[in-house]
């Protein structure tokens, strides 16, 4: 291309005629434009394609993510549903001294129940990493941003009574304890235990407060999965190797074709 051009200018000069000489520098000038020109408009649309496969990609995370921890969720409700409704049903054992039967080995065993699952972090952690922004909608990264510092706001509720029932209550009181059994040594003397009462009132508090935490949990996952939803895209292009160009697609051809008329003007000198 270049010894093309270079030979035009030759023969131009050769024949001495300064007109078309200057006319033919100024297509040559106007065509290295455009090819610039063309060449940033390519360079831009490559970048905005990979900025939206990479957002797709985030998406597509953070949707599978939430959607395992909606699983866990449903399953820390009923947690905590059966931590307070045990809780309660000891508290009213000790109210009315209603003597022991082995039913009340499993509530013994629940209460300890009153804590949350957190979320994973790990997508939140990366969306931080590479900043907010990427996400490119100020509503959705609010939601996200709630989501996941209301789950760390909650991990520490609930473990004052898991930790006096544990080091305190299970070790003294009991003879032996499971996850879903604890049998009491001398029941009447548990009844009696002020550490006992604290750690019920604990653990009653504690799931109380956090069920309907677990449950606002879930609300914002489930709006984030419904934005989610709609900005998952499933053109399949953005899975091609090559970049997928969209908005500069017209204008390209447009551009071709202003060259494409130059090369013809030239032609004719």
């Amino acid at each position: 291309m270049i010894k093309f051009f270079r030979k035009i200018r030759q023969n131009l000069l050769l024949e001495g005629n300064t007109v078309k000489y200057f006319k033919y520098a100024i297509g040559e000038i106007v065509l290295v434009v455009i090819g610039i020109l063309i060449a940033l408009q390519l360079n831009n649309a490559k970048e905005n394609w990979q900025r939206e496969k990479l957002r797709q990609e985030l998406f597509i995370e953070l949707r599978s993510s939430i959607m395992e921890d909606t699983l866990s969720l449903n399953r820390e409700k009923n947690r905590l549903k059966s931590a307070y409704i045990n809780a309660m049903l000891l508290k009213r054992v000790i109210k009315e001294d209603l003597p022991y039967t082995e039913s009340l080995d499993s509530s013994l065993a629940l209460i300890r129940r009153a804590s949350i699952i957190t979320a994973d972090y790990k997508i939140y952690d990366r969306l931080l990493a590479l900043g907010m922004d990427v996400i490119n909608d100020k509503d959705l990264s609010n939601e996200i941003v709630h989501y996941y510092e209301d789950s760390k706001n909650q991990e520490n509720t609930g473990e004052d009574a898991i930790k006096l029932l544990k080091e305190r209550i299970y070790p003294n009181y009991f003879i032996s304890y499971s996850g879903s059994k604890a049998v009491p040594e001398d029941f009447e003397k548990l009844k009696k235990s002020n550490e006992f009462k604290i750690a019920l009132d604990y653990s009653s508090r504690s799931s109380y407060s956090l069920i309907g935490r677990s449950v606002h949990r879930k609300n914002l996952a489930t709006e984030i999965l419904k934005i989610l939803d709609k900005k998952i895209t499933t053109d399949r292009h953005l899975l091609d190797k090559e970049p997928y160009i969209r908005t500069a697609k017209k204008d390209t051809i447009d551009m071709t074709r202003e060259y494409d008329k130059l090369k013809a003007i030239i032609n004719d000198l």
